[in-house]
């Protein structure tokens, strides 16, 4: 039997549904799982085995309401770790998105309105389902059922090999772009949370543009003049400090930060984009596990998060469908395929948590955690039974 590749190579047209049936037969039971649990986490980050259904519920072990290693005073120190993860997330995604988006700018439109259909979905029936149940929360009603809308907005295409058929490809394009709207609308967010005041929203919401600004010119004049490698890393390691300890500092999105210095990065000239996805490689997979297994320690059972999880995952599920069934025209895929690869949240949508988090009162900040946590952990066990079950149906 010839291998897939070689097929790919040799038969004009590629290969037809019998070859991808014969080719796909010979992996192990192994690499098949492992196929399924490598997850694309977000727009420059390249897939990683870091399934959340496995680190999250991991997190809760070690978390205050398991084996306690992981107390509310570690938790504590590690609350500036997590924003300088998040402001490395924003890098990532910028820089990818500054190299994509001139000639990726259909996808990111479509994209966009998938994940705006998303947000507005969650953020819609949240707010009716707190106020009709009359569920308490420490913070306005429609600031928390933004923040979990943005939450439920982001995906990230599990499994799918972009080799794989051609819907694939597509999902796992606009899974990447679909993460760049919620950044933007987080800032925005960010300006009118309590306590801001309506006169000093527009400060906070071109605080992070300035201080992305000043990151990047100052890691732009400084990644390339490094006199050796190890010199570098610490320029880069102490630039990114730098983006997250700022966002902290002025109570402003870090991803958004990081957003803007990627951008910064990729547009002016010389190499620093470069220079920073190559030592970021080596960080990528343990930030993201990071991330998730403090998620999952915060997670704290509750009547509230409990009962939000039941709108979140079923409008959240509905938002993508709509989603998927309003850009599959313009994308020219079938809109139930699309939707399929669409379900997983993976780790923005813990990143967005853990960053309103920051921002929200104690009580709903660990109500959205744990909906998000939990809801996350939910969706990719979900993925994990629909792809391969599109790609049987499809065979």
């Amino acid at each position: 039997m010839i291998p897939t590749r070689d097929v790919r190579g040799r038969e004009l047209g590629g290969p037809d549904p019998l070859d991808r049936r014969l080719g796909t037969a010979s992996p192990s039971p192994l690499t098949w799982l492992l196929s399924l649990l490598r997850t694309r986490s977000a727009l420059g980050l390249a897939p990683s085995l870091t399934p959340a259904v496995i680190f999250l519920p991991l997190g809760a072990l070690l978390g205050p309401g398991g084996l306690d290693l992981l107390s509310p005073r570690v938790l504590g120190r590690l609350d500036m770790a997590v924003t300088i993860a998040l402001a490395v997330l924003g890098v990532l995604v910028g820089t990818a998105l500054g190299r994509q988006i001139r000639t990726a700018y259909r996808l990111l439109i479509a994209a966009s309105l998938e994940s705006a259909v998303t947000t507005v979905a969650v953020t819609g029936a949240t707010v009716y389902f707190v106020r009709a149940t009359g569920l308490p929360l420490d913070a306005p009603v429609v600031a928390f059922a933004l923040a979990l809308g943005l939450c439920a907005s982001a995906s990230s295409a599990t499994s799918a090999d972009p080799d794989s058929e051609p819907v694939a490809a597509v999902a796992t394009r606009v899974a990447d772009l679909d993460d760049v709207l919620p950044i933007v609308l987080a800032t925005v967010a960010f300006a009118v949370l309590p306590p801001v005041s309506a006169s000093a929203g527009w400060m906070f919401a071109l605080a992070p543009i300035a201080i992305g600004l000043a990151v990047g010119t100052i890691g732009w004049l400084l990644f390339e003049r490094a006199e050796s490698a190890a010199e570098r890393v610490v320029f880069v390691l102490g630039a990114l400090a730098l983006a997250g300890g700022a966002a902290a500092y002025v109570r402003v999105s870090p991803l958004a930060v990081g957003l803007v210095a990627g951008l910064f990065w990729t547009v002016a000239p010389g190499r620093a984009d470069r220079i920073v996805q190559d030592d970021l490689k080596r960080v990528q997979h343990p930030l993201v596990v990071l991330l998730l297994v403090t998620a999952g320690a915060l997670w704290t059972p509750s009547a509230a998060s409990l009962w939000l999880l039941a709108p979140y995952l079923l409008f959240r599920l509905a938002g993508k469908v709509v989603g998927a069934w309003a850009t599959a025209g313009f994308l020219e895929v079938r809109a139930g395929d699309l939707a399929a690869f669409l379900m997983s949240p993976g780790v923005l949508a813990v990143a967005f948590a853990l960053n309103f988090r920051q921002m929200l009162p104690p009580a709903a900040g660990e109500t959205l955690v744990s909906t998000v946590a939990a809801g996350t952990a939910a969706f990719e066990l979900f993925a994990l039974a629909v792809v391969p079950h599109w790609r049987r149906r499809r065979q």
